[in-house]
């Protein structure tokens, strides 16, 4: 049990780690001008209420890192990072009124989605790395 509860809490933390890794990729990319190239509609401003809510949501998406993985620590982060996109792209930014794939926002809008949620799909399973996970 105190081990489950110990890696419980490790994937939490990366998840938190993950979710600022997403938030900062997504300000990055609207701040840069990559949205706005993309002709997408995104361009979040970094505040403590923007990044507190994604490190949180990413500590619980976190959890996914529970599931067993054999393969490389990139490839973790990345197909791993796929499902918080999928949540995003077909059930809450459509819930918002963005429509499937958020495709209201620009026709690029998932690929600038997918992009971040790999951004911080890979610092987390980073961390999971250096843990020894």
């Amino acid at each position: 049990m105190r081990e489950f509860v110990k890696n419980l809490s490790v994937c939490f933390a990366a998840g938190c780690l993950g979710g600022l890794g997403y938030a900062l990729a997504l300000w990055a990319l609207g701040h840069y001008g990559f949205t706005r190239w993309a002709g997408v509609d995104i361009a979040p401003y970094l505040s403590n209420a923007y990044l507190y809510q994604r490190i949180v949501w990413g500590g619980i998406c976190g959890l996914i890192f529970l599931l067993p993985w054999r393969r490389s620590w990139l490839a973790r982060g990345f197909f791993l990072s796929l499902i918080p996109a999928g949540v995003l792209l077909f059930l809450l930014l459509p819930m918002r009124g963005y429509g499937p794939g958020a495709l209201a926002l620009g026709m690029l809008a998932p690929l600038v989605i997918v992009l971040a949620c790999v951004a911080g799909g890979i610092a987390g399973s980073g961390l999971l790395r250096a843990q020894g996970k």
